[in-house]
């Protein structure tokens, strides 16, 4: 599917009791969770490389019938392109046109995906958004609390190679909210942060944190 500039909704995944909001840029849903009531303009399935290359994928995205996927725990280039083969076989498959379904890859889990210099550009063409899943990348060099994050090289380093590799594959890049953060004010914050410093919008990561913000979004 398509993107432009225009598309500045965030990235949700509202609770099962939820309807989707309009001016989401894309939906979440686990494999495990029902469709929502409202068809929104992308519904994507969070499922990760090893669950995509199973043999009886298929059948969960015959269920769904996605725009896409969610990519969890992405390292790099290989797991894009790895994920690519794996959807353009369940395509096959379930008789969905060949290359409809997206990818948004989420990036964190790995510290070693922000070394080098290895480009995301070019991997897929499948590729419609990137997503800097800082609460992965704290943990996994072991920054507790957001407060040092906010003060941590790493990070920044981090979040600057994201918006770098984004621009440079000409797709919108996405910063996903600390999972525990529920206060509205807290969360309108670091989304304007995000929005100030170069990211399209913020992912959403739980029902909460999207009644918190009151579905409230920043145009620009």
């Amino acid at each position: 599917m398509s993107i432009n500039a225009n598309e500045t909704g965030q990235i949700v995944q509202p609770g099962l009791d939820e309807t989707p909001p309009k001016t989401a840029f894309a939906v979440v849903v686990r494999p495990e969770d029902p469709a929502p009531s409202r068809r929104p303009q992308r519904l994507l399935l969070k499922i990760g490389l090893d669950a995509l290359e199973r043999h009886d994928a298929a059948g969960v995205f015959d269920a769904h019938r996605p725009d896409g996927i969610l990519l969890p725990d992405c390292r790099g280039r290989a797991d894009l392109q790895a994920a690519d083969v794996a959807l353009g076989v369940i395509e096959a498959e379930t008789g969905m046109a060949a290359g409809s379904l997206s990818i948004i890859a989420a990036i964190g889990f790995s510290p070693a995906s922000f070394l080098g210099t290895e480009r995301l550009s070019g991997a897929s063409a499948r590729l419609i958004a990137l997503v800097l899943d800082e609460d992965a990348l704290a943990s996994a060099i072991g920054l507790p609390t957001e407060s040092a994050r906010s003060a941590s090289p790493a990070i920044t380093m981090a979040r600057g190679s994201m918006i770098l590799q984004a621009a440079s594959a000409g797709v919108p890049c996405f910063w996903s909210l600390p999972f525990g953060e529920t206060d509205g004010y807290a969360l309108a914050r670091l989304r304007d942060a995000a929005l100030d410093h170069g990211f399209r919008n913020v992912l959403v990561q739980t029902a909460e944190q999207w009644i918190a913000l009151g579905q409230d979004a920043r145009a620009d």
